[in-house]
């Protein structure tokens, strides 16, 4: 039987959807463990931090110079993990497109910073509705993959009145002191940092760790108690490490803030859904 113009054309375009939904984008990951990817913005391709801890996406003062740049009257005032406040315009994204595929109704903030040959960051804004995948096994970026049946640990959403957002989830340390944690993959790889407030119920003896002071891109010094913890749990027990590096700072403002490797090589943020699903 031979098929019809109309369904060979319907053929074709939910096969090309299908193909753009389920695109691999491959990704570097460079040597800190962030992962790199390109994106256009207003129609200039750029190379950006997919960073989940970002909040709001997010180009650097060389990059900025590069596009034309709409600046709304809106602000957002925000603290970085170490306390500094940042108090930023925001700008909307005429256009933004990774692998082809648009994200509408973005906006973005300029910083004055240099990261090499890095032009920004990508937050989790663009994908507040489409579940995306990290493979860090064969470096590729999924939209849409299907998660059923995979194991999954619970995340929370903080939503800043849809001009930035994070996730965190609960992790036990020690194997009995419970905290919530940002997610943070522009964190790198193997980061885990934690309140220095948590030292007394972990009963850690501060002479047992070095201490360091540090100071931020932004100039703002903080003490970091370094040295090592014992166990870290996904508070379902899916995931562990054990005798980690771990990092206790004076004036974190969350219970803990770490990287995202560590909970498995497969994960994918399903915000709608307020899980991250873990295939391998």
């Amino acid at each position: 039987m031979k098929r019809s113009i109309f369904t060979t054309s319907i053929f074709l375009i939910f096969l090309v959807f299908s193909l753009k939904t389920n695109a691999q984008i491959p990704f570097e990951l460079n040597n800190n463990g962030h992962i790199i990817i390109k994106a256009e913005i207003n129609g200039v391709e750029g190379k950006f931090i997919l960073d989940t801890g970002a909040g709001l996406n997010a180009i650097f003062t060389k990059f900025s110079n590069k596009i034309k740049n709409e600046k709304t009257n809106n602000f957002f005032v925000g603290h970085r993990a170490t306390g500094e406040e940042l108090n930023v315009d925001l700008y909307n994204a005429k256009s933004m497109e990774i692998n082809n595929r648009g994200f509408s109704d973005q906006q973005y903030t300029i910083v004055d910073l240099e990261f090499g040959d890095i032009d920004g960051m990508i937050s989790l804004q663009p994908f507040r509705n489409t579940p995306i995948t990290i493979d860090y096994n064969n470096k590729k970026i999924l939209f849409g993959r299907t998660t059923k049946g995979e194991k999954s640990i619970d995340i929370q959403i903080a939503d800043y009145a849809g001009k930035a957002i994070d996730i965190f989830t609960y992790v036990e340390l020690n194997d009995h002191l419970k905290i919530q944690t940002l997610l943070d993959s522009g964190a790198g790889k193997n980061s885990f940092w934690f309140s220095s407030k948590l030292m007394e119920p972990l009963k850690l003896n501060k002479a047992d760790f070095k201490a360091v002071p540090i100071k931020s891109d932004f100039k703002k010094e903080n003490n970091y108690y370094i040295g090592k913890l014992s166990t870290i749990n996904t508070t379902n027990k899916l995931r562990k490490v054990e005798n980690l590096d771990a990092a206790f700072i004076v004036g974190l403002i969350y219970e803990g803030k770490t990287s995202i490797d560590w909970l498995g090589h497969i994960l994918t943020i399903d915000i709608a859904k307020k899980k991250i699903f873990i295939a391998d």
